[in-house]
């Protein structure tokens, strides 16, 4: 059994190859820059060229690929994209063709052409044969989906499926997807593409994978407070009886290291509100239960940002601190969630 784990993130992809009788410290392994950085290095690059684009492709994560299409905008210069590709940057195409992207479907003469997806399937099997590595066709990943909602903040879309989660029991079994809702297109558009490549798939988000990736840190301890600060996003859970029983989400940037305490610090005691979190720019907040501060046993942190906490020696007032690093390696910790995931689903069927 091989299966192939990706956790893509606003900043890189993490990619974890886990084969029957290897152990994780000796798994093929790469953290690379995410396909939306990608794709934004080669938006920039026609435009320091003085070339219009034409983004073709799917719906993707935005980001760096929508900066970079505002630059090239910017600079006077045109971006064509097909209606999938431009639902990347809004829901709203017409919001799109605000933006100044021109949506069409057909290629104009002389624009580069640019690829969208979350994933370049084709470059990872490349890079695999190069070291003599088979392709598995089992495969889990994570993206984070804000939600199809041209008409709604996808922050509040977002949270309300999360919310939901967390009121049915918050395992994880119920944040994994063999076939994502249909309000989360971007999960759709990676679930599409790796059908017709012939994959066997489990899709989840990116939070609750490092949350339950970092549970398997050894020193972990319920009940728990485990915080993933990401390149883009920060998501707080407290972790009981493995389920995930209260979680904010906000945008790293806007999080000091005191706002942070704060905000875990009252989660964990069930007082912090979706509506402070939400009205302070982040995505919301949800408790099904709290266990106090107090009674907090570990306080597990992880993601390429964690010092930004950590460096500050404030979450040591909640407990405990770790700072997790499951199978060796901080940086596979969604792609353990992940395999975790199959695992835990049972997937049968297929190659």
């Amino acid at each position: 059994m091989a299966l192939l784990a990706v956790d893509v993130g606003a900043g890189t992809q993490d990619i974890l190859l886990c084969e029957e009788g290897v152990p994780i410290e000796n798994s093929a392994k790469m953290v690379m820059p995410s396909q939306t950085v990608i794709v934004g290095k080669w938006i920039d690059r026609a435009r320091l060229r003085g070339r219009d684009v034409f983004l073709v492709g799917t719906t993707m994560g935005g980001g760096a690929s929508g900066r970079a299409a505002k630059r090239q905008i910017e600079a006077g210069l045109r971006v064509f994209a097909t209606p999938k590709a431009a639902l990347t940057f809004n829901d709203d195409l017409e919001r799109v063709k605000k933006m100044g992207v021109v949506i069409t479907e057909d290629a104009p003469p002389e624009a580069e052409v640019v690829e969208m997806a979350d994933i370049d399937l084709p470059g990872i099997k490349e890079t695999f044969e190069r070291f003599g590595i088979d392709m598995p066709k089992d495969a889990v990943f994570a993206v984070q989906d804000h939600g199809y909602s041209p008409n709604r903040s996808n922050r509040i879309v977002r949270f309300e499926e999360m919310a939901r989660i967390l009121d049915s029991g918050g395992d994880l079994r119920s944040f994994a997807y063999l076939d994502p809702p249909p309000l989360f297109n971007r999960m759709g558009a990676l679930k599409e593409m790796l059908d017709r490549a012939g994959f066997r798939t489990v899709i989840m988000d990116t939070g609750p994978a490092a949350i339950f990736g970092a549970a398997l840190d050894p020193r972990f301890a319920e009940p728990a407070l485990v915080l993933n600060v990401g390149n883009g996003h920060t998501i707080g859970a407290v972790v009981a009886d493995e389920r995930i029983t209260a979680l904010f989400e906000h945008h790293t940037s806007a999080l000091s290291a005191d706002k942070l305490l704060r905000f875990s610090e009252r989660l964990c005691q069930g007082t912090l509100t979706n509506r402070e979190v939400f009205e302070d720019g982040g995505h919301g907040a949800h408790v099904v239960e709290a266990p106090g501060a107090r009674k907090i046993r570990s306080v597990v942190v992880t993601g390429p940002n964690r010092e930004r906490i950590l460096g500050s020696g404030l979450l040591g007032k909640l407990g405990p601190v770790v700072s997790a690093a499951p199978g060796g390696d901080m940086m596979i910790t969604g792609c353990l969630g992940l395999v975790e995931a199959w695992k835990r689903l049972e997937v049968k069927g297929g190659g």
